[in-house]
């Protein structure tokens, strides 16, 4: 089969051809139909200091998908060939603490599909059967951008949304996906800010009710500005930049909720008293997506048409052109990125 490789320790991806897997008991072969290219992908691609710590090439990378499965191993229940399905990236033991207590989203003991084992850029991938989930109607291109999209339920949906102001800081296609879950949960007001004039338009048509270009405008006197002078109820950090994680404590109102999902290439200061505890505010660390609840709320809002996520979805690719989809993530102008394979 065709797909996207790995290679060696060294940049660059490879389109070549791999052996097609088979599925184990207790496993289902799917055939790829679309995948997102995350910033992941373009670690990968660009071989930098996180890639070079954690992977182990050759690797069919990858880990974002939906497909149709095609072949089934031994006890397998639940699931039919022919259905059309997407699946949990992160691969977990099911027996350590946060497992056996309902966090299986930070076990210690994950291992990703595109990262740690084959991923998902190719015609066929592998999957555990509890890893799987049935799509229910909603098309395998949003069911791949399920993974990115259920960070941001995770992110919106642990705090309390309805009636409550909520800023996004930072567009890209998760923000932006930020966005439009707040809207559907039901946010009084939704403020978006970004330095990319494509990503604030991209939160407008997913429904912001305000959008701060943070190159230009102060965001925190914008948000103080649209809330009377309290701030935000709820901030969605999803930049990971030091400058907009600061300022997402300062407009952040006494008591509210600070949602961290962006990630800061190194160490930031914060000021801990100032910024957190006499704000007397709530901080909470997201990673990728609660199993299965964060699953759930997400299959619920889309086929219930709470929610249109195909406005962030801005270029489509063939699997053989992944340099260039990469190279699109990397101008800044696009949204979110698939490719089609079937």
């Amino acid at each position: 089969m065709q797909a996207i490789v790995k290679a060696k320790r060294a940049p660059g991806l490879t389109v070549t051809t791999v052996p097609k897997p088979t599925p184990a008991p207790g496993e289902v072969l799917i055939a790829v139909r679309h995948a997102g290219v995350c910033g992941t992908d373009l670690h990968i691609a660009d071989w930098d200091a996180w890639a070079q710590g954690r992977l182990k090439p050759p690797l069919v990378v990858g880990h974002e998908f939906a497909g149709e499965i095609v072949a089934m191993g031994d006890a397998v229940a639940g699931l039919t060939t022919g259905q059309l399905v997407t699946a949990e990236g992160h691969i977990v033991c099911g027996h350590c603490l946060q497992c056996r207590t309902g966090n299986g989203h930070i076990c210690k003991n994950t291992r990703i599909i595109g990262v740690d084992r084959d991923g998902a850029f190719a015609e066929y991938i592998v999957m555990p059967a509890t890893n799987v989930l049935p799509l229910n109607g909603i098309p395998t291109q949003v069911g791949a951008v399920m993974d990115p999209m259920g960070n941001a339920f995770h992110t919106v949906l642990t705090a309390e949304i309805p009636g409550s102001t909520v800023l996004v800081v930072g567009c890209g296609p998760i923000g932006c996906f930020a966005v439009g879950i707040a809207r559907a949960a039901g946010a009084a007001k939704v403020i978006a800010s970004d330095v990319n004039a494509t990503r604030l338009a991209l939160a407008r048509r997913m429904g912001a009710h305000v959008t701060v270009n943070a190159a230009t405008d102060d965001v925190v006197r914008a948000v103080l500005d649209e809330t009377g002078g309290e701030g935000a109820d709820v901030v969605c950090e999803m930049s990971g930049v030091p400058s907009a994680l600061h300022q997402a404590f300062a407009a952040v109102r006494l008591g509210g909720r600070v949602q961290l999902l962006g990630l800061p290439k190194g160490e930031v200061a914060i000021d801990f008293a100032n910024e957190i505890i006499f704000k007397g505010i709530t901080v909470y660390g997201v990673i990728g997506r609660r199993m299965y609840d964060t699953w759930h709320q997400m299959r619920r809002y889309l086929t219930a048409g709470l929610l249109d996520p195909t406005p962030v979805i801005t270029h489509r690719f063939p699997l053989n052109k992944i340099d260039e989809a990469l190279a699109a993530i990397r101008s800044g102008d696009a949204g979110k990125i698939i490719l089609e394979i079937a």
